[in-house]
């Protein structure tokens, strides 16, 4: 009798071990299983990001800009759109000449005809055109009015571009103009010294806050820096022209007259005076002229 017990008992406890070895051996399996039925994930891709590149604010500079500048900036020339030149003949105006290797500030009185405006005009009766000039062959680089606190006299100049006139005689002769012009594009720098400082005008590569790379044209001097045109190297890989840097206001800080790129068929060209700028910034844009192509 008590080794059909013992039997009994070793059965039972047979039956037992097994019970808790097929529920340990579900319990374990079973998140293996699930964990194979599940999609495979598809990896994310990587994005390229120079994170060498400095992060720059993008600065809006275009034709949207609608400031009230006192200072009214015009160049000379012939062609332009009727409603580009506001201005009439016989107006006082100072303009920047350049003379045997020295720039001058005086005042000129100007001239203004109408002309064909080939683009515009449909008969060539019409002339809905304008051209601006002074008296006499020696044209300025620009013309200003209402700019009270720059005077007449001989001007300190820092760097001298080509004018509109050198380029279109290289032209001409076909010279490569592209490779006259001071243009703002990668690797362009140019460092001035006034006043017992110096200052650099430089093109800089960097990416905008959605991770874009961008050119920024940047001065900088004794550790201040100011970000003055950006543009995305998606579109464009030029910022511009530099045309003049000088002393115009006496101030002993460079100023500067630029052409800023905005778009294909507009030209965009700017004048920056120091005495003007606030704050931490070096200069400040005091007046436009704008042309378009058609």
């Amino acid at each position: 009798m008590k080794t059909t017990w013992t039997f009994i008992a070793l059965v039972c406890l047979t039956f037992l071990i097994g019970c808790g070895y097929v529920s340990t051996t579900q319990k374990v399996a079973a998140p293996v299983a699930a964990a194979t039925a599940l999609p495979e994930k598809t990896p994310t891709p990587l994005i390229e990001v120079p994170t060498q590149l400095e992060i720059i604010e993008e600065v809006e500079n275009g034709m949207e800009e609608e400031y009230p500048f006192k200072i009214k900036l015009m160049e000379t020339g012939e062609g332009f759109h009727g409603d580009e030149v506001e201005a009439e003949s016989g107006e006082t105006w100072l303009g920047l000449f350049k003379e045997n290797n020295k720039h001058f500030l005086r005042s000129e009185k100007i001239k203004i005809r109408r002309v064909h405006d080939v683009v515009v005009d449909e008969d060539e009766q019409s002339k809905t055109g304008k051209s601006v000039s002074v008296i006499g062959k020696n044209q300025p680089l620009f013309l200003l009015k209402n700019a009270d606190s720059i005077k007449s006299g001989e001007i300190k100049t820092l760097f001298q571009g080509y004018t509109s006139d050198d380029i279109d005689k290289a032209a001409e002769l076909g010279v490569n103009t592209d490779e006259m012009l001071a243009t703002f594009k990668k690797g362009f720098v140019q460092k001035y010294e006034i006043g017992g400082k110096e200052y650099t005008l430089k093109v800089k590569e960097a990416i905008n806050k959605k991770r874009e790379k961008i050119l920024a044209l940047v001065l900088e001097s004794n550790g201040a820096r100011q970000i003055l045109h950006t543009m995305n190297e998606e579109y464009t890989n030029y910022l511009g022209v530099l045309y003049w840097a000088g002393d115009l206001d006496r101030d002993q800080k460079p100023d500067f007259y630029m052409e800023l790129y905005v778009h294909d068929n507009v030209i965009f060209r700017n004048l920056y005076l120091s005495s003007e700028a606030n704050g931490s910034d070096l200069i400040k844009k005091v007046a436009y002229f704008s042309t378009t192509g058609c």
